[in-house]
């Protein structure tokens, strides 16, 4: 079974080969099923949460937000404006922006914290903070929009 999914601008193509491999882009990696929403990838554990057309993903420190690349296609042409939300409950540990900011592809604007673990979210593309819903310690509901960003 293969997928395309999207993180940002960036696509990758997934061959689910066997309960076992995986291949990225061509590269297989080991994984397997670890409890519910955590697959084990080599090592190290990775945890998942779906939220609408979306997959969160939780490894190595990092948060990811991977589309399927129709929806990320969509996504691209719809406009310019991104309202982001928390992927499950969440706190809000630090608010790294405010609203007027300039921010950079890749810059973390929020770190959440849910079961028991940080997760930082970052701008999908360079843009300006236009608006700021939350506050420090905060408890946050996935799907509710927590910072507002307008590229450009």
């Amino acid at each position: 079974m293969a997928i395309k999914l999207s993180h940002g601008d960036e696509d990758y193509e997934i061959d689910i080969v066997d309960a076992t491999t995986v291949r990225i882009n061509g590269r297989a990696i080991s994984v397997r099923k670890d409890r519910d929403n955590a697959v084990r990838v080599g090592t190290q554990t990775a945890w998942t949460v779906r939220t609408g057309d979306a997959r969160w993903v939780f490894f190595d420190g990092r948060t990811y937000e991977l589309v399927e690349a129709r929806a990320a296609a969509r996504r691209r042409t719809r406009g310019h404006h991104d309202a982001l939300s928390a992927p499950m409950p969440a706190t809000v540990r630090r608010l790294a922006v405010k609203p007027g900011d300039r921010v950079n592809a890749g810059d973390v604007l929020i770190v959440l914290e849910a079961m028991k673990m940080e997760l930082p979210v970052r701008a999908a593309h360079a843009g300006t903070v236009s608006a700021v819903a939350c506050r420090e310690g905060e408890l946050v509901q996935p799907g509710v929009p927590l910072i507002e960003l307008t590229e450009g």
